[in-house]
């Protein structure tokens, strides 16, 4: 039978790897997790561009033609326009399916842009979109992805674009 001292220290050894083990799970996990997540949406952001043009507008309504081009990724992203109104739809006419998020979004260098419920829509890379937008202002579409569980805008529309 070992004596009190080893049990005591063997208990110790135990106790300090378990906290150890806690604080990188808790701490260090989430951090080296965001942080490839971040890389990986800086590389999609400095990969990618848009191509838009305005196929129609009103005094109330703009429709566009948008595509975010990327030829090494093939991938998911999602459209948000930071205004009351709009629609997004697919080459085939159909509406692309929308998807509420609460979780911020990120700029690529991990800065909160937005926080707070949003609803986004779901489309693909390289694939044409009809965006149907009331008071359109272009530095309000956001392309967005989502890498380890985190939302990051990789392309944003501007009137260079056009």
């Amino acid at each position: 039978m070992p004596p009190k001292r080893e049990i005591i220290l063997i208990t110790l050894v135990i106790a300090i790897g378990a906290a150890a083990y806690g604080f990188a799970s808790i701490y260090l996990v989430p951090q080296v997790t965001f942080l490839d997540a971040q890389k990986l949406a800086s590389y999609i952001a400095s990969t990618s561009s848009i191509s838009a043009s305005i196929v129609n507008s009103t005094a109330h309504e703009v429709i566009l033609r948008v595509m975010l081009h990327n030829p090494a990724f093939n991938g998911t992203a999602y459209v948000l326009v930071l205004t009351a109104s709009f629609s997004v739809y697919w080459p085939n006419g159909s509406k692309a399916p929308a998807v509420q998020i609460s979780s911020p979004i990120y700029d690529t260098s991990g800065k909160i842009l937005y926080s707070g419920q949003v609803t986004l829509y779901k489309v693909s890379f390289n694939t044409p979109l009809t965006i149907v937008i009331n008071n359109v202002n272009p530095n309000d579409i956001w392309f967005i992805v989502n890498e380890g569980g985190y939302w990051f805008r990789v392309a944003q529309l501007s009137t260079t674009a056009f």
